[in-house]
């Protein structure tokens, strides 16, 4: 929390504007140590100022530049420098005196220069079977069509609230209420994150209640809705038109996010199936919400995976290194009860 931050700072430590240190023993040497805005330390990521050489206990400091992440049991030793923007792998050791270029990443013990390269993990040898990757297309395009059909029913808003499938805890009674579901559902995605005074995107808003509920509950600086569809938008549009700090905008995720770079600091998406199968248009996606995400931004998302959990959308995020993931978790029992 920030008043670990707090307590370090009062200790010596010089530290930046929005950094995230988990625990009380993630630094030694507090006044040794300095760090820039914008950087994160995983659980069990240290940064160590001292050393013992011939019994003589030597300090050194220690600089970590902005925007740098130092992931899951990496270690920082005495009078490293990490020029910013670095990021360390899980058990990365940077050795004594080390200085690290901006803009690179490292792994291994000690640590070594490390390139990414921009592959698929799981989900690759599944599209080379191409029955299985166009009956997953077919499954995919009938829920979608499935979805449109049931909009045009119920033409009433008061009806039909949301498109999504809900969320319900399993031991909970039954609750009639329109919508109530489906609100938990964004409940449950967005619990671990702070919305207040924050920019929000949500990628394929439906009829905008989603949207209109988050606005109510959470007040960010600003909302914006998107879909593809100009009826739906304009539906959007005039349902909650007199909400502030509310707007609905036609947009296609597969192709560009008419944003600024940068500009918003959580994008939300929830069980928009027909957007993430395809692998060109993962690519386009991830490339735009990088873009107009901040370097600390959020992507949420909810929706349907493999089986095994595995989906092409995660597997591309992690797999090119631009997100790391903080949560995953596994909420199918819960929609099916909803």
């Amino acid at each position: 929390t920030q008043w670990l931050i707090r307590f370090f700072r009062a200790y010596g430590a010089n530290i930046g504007n929005n950094v995230i240190i988990p625990d009380v023993s993630s630094l030694f040497d507090y006044d040794l140590v300095t760090i820039g805005d914008h950087v994160r330390l995983n659980i069990n990521a240290h940064i160590v100022c001292h050393t013992f050489e011939q019994r003589i206990l030597k300090l050194v400091p220690v600089t970590v530049g902005k925007s740098c992440i130092l992931m899951s049991g990496s270690v920082v030793m005495s009078g490293c420098k990490l020029m910013g923007n670095n990021r360390l792998y899980p058990f990365t050791l940077i050795m004594k005196n080390d200085l690290l270029q901006p803009n690179t990443q490292w792994r291994g013990l000690p640590a070594q220069s490390y390139v990414s390269k921009p592959v698929l993990s799981r989900s690759a040898p599944i599209c080379d079977d191409v029955v299985k990757c166009k009956q997953k297309s077919k499954n995919f395009d009938r829920l979608s069509l499935w979805n449109e059909q049931i909009s045009n029913v119920y033409t009433n808003v008061n009806e039909l609230q949301f498109m999504n499938w809900g969320y319900v805890d399993l031991d909970e009674h039954i609750n009639d209420n329109t919508g109530y579901y489906s609100e938990k559902l964004y409940q449950q995605v967005l619990a671990n994150i702070t919305l207040t005074d924050q920019n929000i995107l949500e990628v394929g808003c439906g009829r905008g209640a989603g949207a209109a509920w988050c606005v109510r509950k959470y007040a960010p600086r600003s909302y914006v809705g998107i879909d593809p569809s100009r009826d739906v938008i304009n539906l959007c549009r005039q349902c909650y038109s007199t909400i502030a700090r509310l707007s609905f905008t036609i947009a296609d995720p597969k192709t560009h996010l008419p944003f600024q770079n940068q500009s918003m600091n959580v994008v939300l998406s929830i069980e928009t199936i027909n957007l993430f199968d395809e692998i060109v248009a993962v690519k386009q996606f991830v490339n735009e919400i990088t873009r107009v995400l901040t370097p600390n931004g959020y992507f949420l998302w909810c929706g349907l995976c493999n089986v095994d959990g595995s989906s092409l959308l995660i597997d591309y995020l992690t797999a090119n290194n631009g997100f790391i993931i903080k949560e995953k978790v596994n909420i199918t029992r819960n929609v099916l009860h909803a």
